[in-house]
């Protein structure tokens, strides 16, 4: 485990270094917060070597946030809200003595085997943090490990130049080697899984790292008008729409600050959209001149279809695909409220089989299984385009039908479901079984609830099976 040591000075001296504020703002972009800092322990003192989105300083080490939760030796800690941390809400960086910070995450900058201090990002908002957030910002304290070490060896050798003429030699390849930590923050760059674009502050696109390059199927062009970079670089709305220029995200960054998560997609040359989600944070020189924009693109195209896919498992049934309970009963409850207000009427059909049991008894299980998505498909081609077919459990199906202004229009389209199963339907192994099928009608009112109006629906269907008798079996 890392133990906590004054750093030496040579490492303080790096406040101010260029490469350090390029990390912070590296960090902002990447996790979606306002600000970031590098942080380094110093007996007492928390001093601040670079901020980003605040105006750092010293403060006690006592009650600093990051000493206290990277104590025990963690590579990384992301805390949601601080505030509902056991223990945290008195904090002075927490209950508004010295800030009001609820979102946070924190790497370890350890050197020699010592916690010498941290790279954190913060935020006045709870956020959400992601494995993959958390990630990068472990890398990010790695770089800085890296830019810390190259600063120490450089003033060491500094220090014996004044006695040889090689140690001046030394320490001028050194300070080579440190302006050459450039390459480090270049490679994070083009090692990160997400796109990163940065434009400078007259909206001229110079960055794109590997992953940017990849899905835009070209390289960063300034010359590129800030009306042509939509169509140059092919972003669109996630349903495909070509951006306005207002609507790039790295415009919207120089032009109202910082985003967060905005979708948009990017159009491949086959066509095919990539769906993305972009954060973004403006930058700014040390006396607050906007130099640029720097926007990070998470690929969510796998996620989103996910997402559709739990969607549409969630409210249709597995077997015939119809729509299922829940969300027969979301449109049943929409015009009911319309109804409400005089809107148009609807017909609510409940049909049942007629002599599907022998054909799980005789034929199996699987065959009912046959039964019943072929029973869906007469359904669907008895009603009228905008009507909703939905089983609801069993042989039971429902008809919502908007339009029907009487049961008289409601018993036309009854009987035209009735007649389409008067044929047998044809299962495995050329059984044909005779299944009917009984529906009962109910009309909607003003006065229903999803569960009223089905209820008289089932009523109905009932009182049909009673009056009537079905001829079924096998043939």
């Amino acid at each position: 485990m890392a133990t906590r040591a004054r750093p030496s000075t040579a490492v303080l001296d790096a406040a101010g270094d260029s490469d350090l504020d390029g990390v912070v703002r590296v960090a902002a972009a990447v996790t979606g917060l306002a600000c970031a800092t590098v942080n380094l322990f110093d007996g007492e003192l928390q001093r601040q070597l670079a901020a980003h989105g605040f105006t750092g300083g010293a403060s006690p080490l006592d009650g600093s946030l990051c000493a206290t939760l990277l104590r025990d030796g963690a590579e990384v800690v992301a805390v949601d809200d601080l505030s509902a941390l056991p223990g945290f809400a008195g904090n002075p960086w927490v209950d508004g003595r010295l800030a009001r910070i609820r979102a946070y995450a924190g790497a370890a900058l350890v050197l020699d085997g010592q916690l010498v201090g941290s790279l954190c990002v913060f935020d006045d908002r709870a956020a959400a943090f992601t494995p993959e957030q958390a990630a990068r910002l472990t890398d990010l304290a790695a770089v800085l490990v890296a830019l810390l070490q190259r600063r120490r060896q450089t003033d060491e050798l500094a220090e014996l130049a004044a006695a040889s003429e090689l140690a001046r030699h030394q320490a001028e390849a050194a300070n080579a080697e440190l302006a050459d930590s450039n390459a480090f923050t270049t490679a994070l760059l083009e090692a990160l899984p997400l796109g990163i674009v940065a434009a400078d502050a007259q909206g001229r696109v110079h960055l794109f790292n590997r992953v940017s390059r990849a899905w835009h199927g070209l390289d960063a062009d300034p010359d590129v008008p800030m009306g042509e970079v939509a169509r140059a670089f092919q972003l669109t709305t996630p349903s495909g729409r070509p951006l306005d220029a207002a609507e790039v995200p790295l415009f919207r960054v120089l032009d109202q600050g910082r985003i967060t998560d905005v979708p948009i997609a990017i159009a491949d040359p086959t066509g095919r959209l990539r769906l993305v989600e972009c954060s973004g944070e403006p930058v700014h020189s040390a006396d607050g001149t906007l130099l640029g924009a720097v926007v990070a693109m998470a690929d969510v195209t796998e996620r989103r279809a996910l997402e559709e896919e739990l969607r549409t498992a969630a409210l249709h049934d597995p077997l015939t695909g119809l729509p299922n309970r829940t969300l027969l009963v979301d449109r049943l409850s929409a015009l009911l409220i319309g109804s409400g207000r005089g809107a148009e009427p609807f017909a609510v059909l409940y049909c049942d089989l007629d002599g599907f049991k022998p054909v799980n008894d005789l034929a199996g299980h699987a065959a009912g299984d046959i039964c019943l998505r072929k029973a869906a498909r007469r359904l669907r081609s008895a009603v009228r385009p905008g009507d909703t077919v939905a089983r609801i459990g069993g042989d039971e199906f429902v008809l919502l039908c908007p339009g029907l202004h009487d049961e008289d229009a409601a018993q036309v389209v009854a009987d035209r479901v009735t007649t389409s199963f008067d044929e047998p339907l044809v299962l495995v192994d050329g059984a044909r079984f005779h299944v009917g099928i009984s529906v009962g009608v109910a009309l909607g009112t003003a006065s229903d609830t999803p569960q009223s109006a089905l209820a008289r629906a089932d009523a109905a269907m009932y009182r049909v099976k009673t009056a009537r008798r079905s001829p079924s079996g096998v043939r």
